[in-house]
């Protein structure tokens, strides 16, 4: 709760805001319709002015009964999704796309080739890495932590001052847990967009009792600056993507605790985001209705990347981010299927 408060930051010092009168009975109107404290108003920019419906945005009471229902999200699925190095294992198993897995380490045992080696210093780290991309003709590998979230602790290991990039890196790499992936190469329209980092698509599906998979709403992020993830933690934004013709549509918005800021080209490129057609973008959301048989918890955010030659998971999210899948959708409390969740688990 302390940390919504730190929301207000962003609204005091944002021009685009609504009336104080009218902004004063959205807070009371919003607190009493949703029965807590109104701080989700600030979070989702319910106050800016071309926010009309502030009643069809989930509450943080609405946002936790659906990711902690029992009737949807099962902890042993949860834990598949969670853990990085399985849920690549079982995605490889049942042939769902995801990047090429090289090696991976368990804190200092590394693992390549269906062996353990044991490592404990740089020179060992070198030579580790060294085979890696000499036996597999590869310049870089995409190092993430296997119980990771957010795109936190993520790095690019490239051939060329591979030993200067150990040095930095050793202690991270001996005390943690990594995937050592390859690194995707996006499809080339997205690239003129933003090429510095890797921007993916966040799709929520839902499971219902008949076991059908629905994509629940779809959303694009994109990264700012040098960062290497796209993630809104680290700075980037999101854009809502029309699920029927698969376009990014309204405008792109950064996260409250960033700043907020709105985005209606791309910072770096300039380019315009809304009407752009993301590539692959049906197989996109077929791929993810595959995968989420496999891991049947009934509502799941995947990442997904697109190639040049198609769509690839990054990860899936058993606590996906829906308060922003809530943003960019315009208000879920209005979707249909989170109509039908609300109703089942109350």
């Amino acid at each position: 709760m302390l940390q919504r408060i730190k929301y207000l930051n962003v609204f005091i010092k944002d021009p685009d805001k609504k009336r104080p009168l009218t902004i004063f009975k959205e807070i009371i109107q919003y607190s009493w319709v949703k029965r807590v404290i109104p701080t989700d108003y600030f979070r989702k920019y319910l106050y800016r002015t071309d926010i009309k419906n502030i009643t069809n945005y989930l509450s943080y009471k609405q946002y936790y009964s659906i990711l902690l229902s029992k009737k949807l999200v099962f902890p042993e699925v949860s834990a598949l999704l969670h853990n990085k190095l399985s849920f690549h294992l079982l995605c490889e198993k049942h042939q769902i796309n995801t990047p090429k897995l090289y090696c991976y380490n368990i804190k200092s045992q590394f693992y390549y080739n269906n062996s353990f080696v044991s490592v404990e210093n740089t020179n060992e780290l070198v030579k580790f890495f060294l085979k890696i991309y000499q036996d597999n003709n590869i310049e870089s590998l995409f190092l993430k932590p296997i119980d990771g979230i957010g795109g936190q602790g993520c790095f690019l290991l490239h051939k060329d001052n591979l030993k200067e990039q150990l040095i930095e890196k050793q202690q991270l790499l001996l005390n943690q847990s990594y995937l050592h992936e390859a690194y995707i190469i996006q499809h080339p329209e997205i690239n003129h967009i933003h090429s510095n980092c890797v921007n993916t698509l966040r799709i929520v599906t839902y499971i219902d009792y008949n076991n059908k998979v629905h994509v629940v709403s779809v959303f694009m992020r994109f990264g700012i600056g040098k960062s290497i993830t796209d993630n809104t933690h680290t700075g980037g934004f999101y854009i809502g993507v029309d699920t029927m013709t698969g376009k990014l549509s309204g405008v792109g918005r950064q996260d409250v605790n960033m700043g907020g800021k709105v985005f209606t080209k791309h910072p770096a490129s300039n380019e315009v985001l809304e009407g752009f057609k993301v590539p692959f973008f049906k197989e996109a959301c077929l791929l993810v209705q595959e995968a989420n048989l496999i891991f049947p918890n009934r509502i799941v955010g995947w990442d997904v990347a697109i190639t040049k030659t198609g769509p690839v998971i990054i990860e899936a999210n058993h606590n996906p981010s829906l308060h922003v899948s809530d943003v960019a959708y315009g208000g879920y409390c209005n979707h249909p299927i989170i109509k039908e969740i609300l109703q089942e688990i109350n």
